[in-house]
């Protein structure tokens, strides 16, 4: 009992955390969907595992969680959530109706979904998947693996669960990495790992971004590893590999999801010129073999939504969901307007980071600087899926405050923790499966609040610690390349 007292903040934790889990499972085992008239029952206990997860990270600043707890629950949760159906997203069968493709042979680019030439090819997946006007919108290195697991692997909604979870806990493992590099505790990494958001839509709905996260990470730790280091595995050697790994898979990253493009203009400057033509080499090399014959690039006129980039440009031109300026912009001056504005503003906030890293020398200012450019892309999309907070996440683990700096950095995250409790509202467009459609008041409960809560940020930001030096922070520098 003695001991249990000493723990209650963690025991709490797991235990209210346990319990949404759990009840998730029931509900898809009892009704087979989480999705429909049970969307808010969903949304529920989604809810309660953000509370136990607060509770977690609480608990883990004030009393360190020891690392085999810090490691076991959250895996324990993700095993959980592989006994239910992906209803929340039903991406995973266009990742298993594509993967099916390539194992046979056939270039995922070339025909839409309902096309009668890929009737030899039917699989269940194939009457599953989402878009079926569109070829695929996935770039090759998501079909590498999609392609891989298809030719080993059946073709069922789990094996994709199982692959993008153990990129989930891949990508957690090089968070821990990082962290040390950055000089902050390793026990941060409970931010991301036990995050429900990062929980249910990796393990639950099998999202490709825990790969794009796993790489984009991967690259990180590969361009930001001390050199201290490499003096003890051999300097010469592995810094090489390094400087030719780096980019490479920094470019398998952007050729999964296009997101990670945004954190250039911060590796711009840890790199030559011959890693970062590398980088670009690496990426028009993965393309083309795709792009020439029948498929073609999609850059054209044509609508068709076939080629590379065909079914991208369809979706990026035609779909908007769950956004919030660009939504507000979009109504006030009309699309054309709106996306310049998104542009422009896109362009001002990586050329502010292209700047300020130059200045960066240490690991902890390299990762900072990162987040501002993802920090834009959520705030101005116009398409904003709760996984596709993800990738920010990851990052913001490294905002947290150091020894020396104060806690009330803490207060950075707020208004991004809040969107990530609150974007799962979203789901209840699809509580009525014969009318999508999104509700007012689910925007205004999700960006109202974010958006005041980023503007008190940012004026803390200016007033509180412009003081500090939030670009070169007291942190060991790492080696650059350049």
């Amino acid at each position: 009992m003695a001991k249990l007292r000493t723990h209650w903040g963690l025991a709490t934790a797991i235990a209210v955390s346990a319990a949404a889990y759990i009840a998730l499972v029931v509900i898809d085992q009892m009704h087979g969907t989480l999705r429909d008239e049970y969307v808010p029952t969903s949304i529920g206990w989604y809810l309660v595992a953000f509370f136990g997860f607060a509770v977690a990270v609480w608990w883990n600043e004030h009393s360190p969680i020891d690392r085999r707890w810090l490691w076991t629950i959250p895996i324990v949760f993700r095993l959980l959530l592989l006994f239910t159906e992906p209803t929340l997203s039903d991406d995973v069968y266009r990742y298993l109706w594509d993967g099916h493709l390539v194992a046979e042979g056939v270039n995922p680019y070339a025909n839409v979904i309902n096309a009668a030439e890929l009737d030899p090819f039917e699989i269940p997946a194939r009457r599953l998947a989402n878009n079926p006007s569109l070829s695929s919108p996935y770039l090759p290195a998501a079909h590498a693996v999609f392609g891989g697991a298809a030719a080993v692997l059946p073709s069922e909604p789990l094996t994709m669960q199982v692959i993008m979870s153990f990129f989930d806990i891949g990508a957690a493992l090089l968070i821990t990495k990082l962290l040390t590099y950055a000089g902050l505790p390793a026990g941060r990494v409970i931010l991301y790992l036990w995050n429900p958001l990062v929980i249910i839509e990796t393990a639950h709905a099998a999202h490709l971004d825990a790969l794009m996260i796993f790489l984009t990470l991967a690259a990180l730790v590969l361009t930001l590893r001390p050199s201290a280091d490499d003096a003890a595995d051999g300097p010469e050697r592995t810094h090489r590999w390094r400087s030719v790994a780096a980019p490479i898979v920094f470019a398998l990253a952007v050729l999964t999801r296009p997101i990670p493009i945004l954190l250039a203009p911060v590796l711009f400057w840890r790199w030559t010129w011959p890693q970062r033509f590398l980088a670009g080499g690496t990426a028009v090399a993965l393309i083309l073999p795709f792009g020439f014959g029948a498929a073609g690039f999609g850059l054209g006129d044509d609508a068709s939504g076939r080629g590379v980039f065909g079914s991208a440009r369809v979706y990026s031109s035609d779909f908007r969901f769950n956004a919030g300026i660009a939504h507000w912009l979009e109504t006030t001056f009309g699309q054309a307007a709106a996306s310049a504005v998104v542009a422009l503003a896109m362009a001002v906030i990586g050329g502010t980071t292209w700047l300020l890293a130059r200045r960066a020398t240490s690991a902890l200012s390299v990762l900072r600087l990162a987040t501002l450019p993802l920090m834009g892309y959520v705030a101005l999309t116009p398409v904003l899926h709760p996984w596709y907070l993800t990738i920010l996440l990851t990052l913001l683990v490294f905002v947290t405050p150091t020894e020396r700096e104060g806690s009330d950095r803490w207060l950075l995250l707020l208004p991004w923790s809040y969107l990530t409790v609150a974007s799962p509202l979203s789901y209840i467009t699809y509580r009525n499966p014969q009318a999508f459609a999104e509700l007012s008041w689910v925007r205004w409960v999700e960006w109202y609040p974010t958006l005041a809560l980023l503007v008190f940020t940012s004026f803390w930001v200016f007033f509180a610690i412009h003081a500090e030096d939030p670009i070169q922070p007291d942190t060991p520098a790492s080696s650059g390349n350049s």
